[in-house]
């Protein structure tokens, strides 16, 4: 939508860095997707939200959405761009997980990358898993990576996934990354710990980002496993290698230090909101 994008693609693959974008797929034509080509684009993520057009447009709120995200994937895996199909969980699609495996790799991604629901966002709690059920679907999806390798890459954003891998697989999963292997820069100019954590730590027009990454007190505090003082992350054994979910904490707790009500590793014991019963079960 920014008429400047091409220029802003061009300039940071031209400084070295490895462009990749998240896009719903309404804008990209046959045109686009050569373009982003061109560009030298590393990856595009493509939203989906099911594996149905009931499903996807119903969550997004846009008739034919659907379409036009499958489509947006075919139009850049024809053009020679990777793509990553982007999964969240939530009630309405859960039972939808193991076929959205099976559509990604029928559209040609060469990912399929499921990212746990935060309710920081436009949505609700009544959108959000129970522990239980965010368990059971991690522990089918990392077997799924197994079941999919040489076809798709099944990959993962959750803190607690390196603790149910094996040993000699789970080194790389260092938790919860917000404010050390990732951060957000907003329309505003605010730079928060992470994507789905609306907690600034500094602002671009006052410091630089080299300044706040490197200084600024909250992203040094979240850094530390030992900033998380209360709930069922305080007392877990795996506190300092997982750390929970800062942006959930916030999300349910108003405080980024406090339990993870996701967690179904060491359920949190805080009283939280209630779900309603809307969830179907994964069947595989």
């Amino acid at each position: 939508m920014r008429p400047d994008w091409e220029e802003i693609v061009a300039h940071a693959v031209g400084r070295g860095l490895r462009v990749t974008f998240a896009t719903n797929g309404i804008l990209v034509t046959k045109v686009i997707a050569r373009r982003i080509a061109e560009l030298g684009v590393f990856n595009v993520s493509v939203s989906l939200d099911g594996a149905t057009a009931e499903t996807h447009d119903c969550i997004r709120g846009v008739p034919r959405i659907f379409e036009k995200a499958c489509n947006a994937v075919r139009n850049l895996v024809e053009a020679d761009v990777r793509v990553t199909v982007n999964y969240t969980p939530m009630r309405p699609n859960l039972a939808e997980a193991p076929r959205m495996i099976t559509l990604a790799h029928r559209l040609g991604a060469k990912k399929i990358n499921l990212t746990e629901y935060v309710y920081t966002t436009r949505g609700g709690i009544e959108l959000m898993l129970k522990p239980d059920e965010l368990g059971k679907l991690m522990s089918y999806w990392t077997t799924a990576g197994e079941e999919w390798k040489g076809r798709i890459e099944v990959d993962w954003h959750d803190c607690r996934v390196g603790l149910i891998l094996p040993e000699e697989e789970a080194d790389p999963y260092k938790g919860c990354g917000a404010g050390y292997t990732h951060c957000r820069i907003t329309i505003n100019h605010d730079v928060t710990p992470c994507v789905v954590l609306p907690v600034p730590v500094g602002n671009l027009r006052q410091q630089t980002f080299a300044e706040i990454w490197r200084n600024a007190p909250e992203l040094e505090k979240i850094r530390s496993r030992d900033s998380i003082t209360s709930g069922n992350c305080s007392v877990c054994e795996h506190k300092q290698r997982c750390g929970g979910c800062r942006a959930a904490s916030f999300a349910c707790y108003g405080d980024a230090y406090a339990g993870d009500p996701t967690c179904w590793i060491k359920p949190e014991t805080a009283a939280l909101p209630k779900y309603n019963n809307s969830a179907q079960q994964v069947t595989t």
